[in-house]
């Protein structure tokens, strides 16, 4: 994933009846899904997508008010966050990768030194900030920058950010976020399809996968007629039944009784 992929500022979300058409995926801050976004419309498929951001703590009702249709969303993060299980017990959700947690360092810190850290290395240096939620990120990143002291953070929030008087290292000890694409039980069954449509684009699905894209009645058609060219004809045995055959077994008898001894 690139920068470019870096989602832009949370907006207000207004449900508007223009957008019922529309299929609209939602995600948290710092999950990067640009790039599944474009392979939607670069396949033109239908509807039209439209995308929103929301605050890590609003997704929820979003996805119960049918503002939105999907989510991707971070677990395991705050406090309030349920695991995979717990999360599907209310809603589908499929995993998609696991983001590494990294330290937030202003950039004068003596760990710039070192490509990676543990937890107790940066504990032993510094006294990191209290763990912030994901909409306080941001606010977190600038007490980093004015010497307060380092911050944790899922690399993916570090990268949105970023700012040029700080800079991050991987620790390496800590557990991995996961990141997976949520949706309601209760879609209808043409929602249902166009979210498993989606889920086989984020999940690498091809373009030219044969459960992309249903087939049309004239690609049927063809492929009808190239298994029924494709089928073994049953032979003939020589001198069987039927007009050519009585007539073949007639003519070699008769070659027999003739041929001089």
């Amino acid at each position: 994933m690139t920068e470019s992929d870096l989602p832009e500022a949370a907006q207000p979300h207004t449900h508007d009846p223009e957008e019922e058409d529309q299929f609209a995926v939602g995600y948290v801050p710092g999950v990067m899904p640009g790039k599944w976004f474009r392979r939607w419309e670069e396949r033109r498929h239908k509807p039209v997508l439209s995308q929103q951001q929301f605050r890590a703590d609003d997704w929820r009702e979003a996805l119960t008010n049918g503002d939105i249709k999907a989510c991707f969303v971070r677990l395991d993060w705050e406090e309030q966050d349920p695991s995979l299980e717990e999360l599907r017990q209310n809603f589908r959700a499929v995993a998609l990768y696991e983001e590494l947690q990294v330290a937030v360092l202003d950039q004068d810190h003596i760990l710039t030194v070192s490509e990676s850290l543990t937890t107790d290395e940066l504990k032993a240096e510094s006294t990191p900030q209290e763990k912030p939620a994901t909409d306080d990120a941001g606010m977190a990143v600038e007490l980093t920058a004015a010497g307060v002291g380092p911050v944790i953070l899922p690399m993916s929030l570090a990268r949105l950010h970023h700012r040029k008087d700080v800079t991050y290292r991987e620790l390496t000890d800590a557990p991995t976020i996961p990141v997976v694409l949520v949706w309601p039980q209760d879609l209808s069954e043409e929602d249902e399809a166009t979210v498993q449509q989606f889920v086989g684009i984020v999940r690498g699905r091809s373009a030219n996968s044969g459960r992309d894209t249903p087939p049309s009645k004239d690609q049927e058609g063809k492929k009808k007629k190239q298994s029924q060219k494709q089928q073994p004809k049953a032979p003939q045995r020589r001198g069987g039944k039927g007009p050519k055959g009585a007539k073949a077994a007639s003519a070699s008898k008769n070659a027999r009784r003739r041929r001089p001894r």
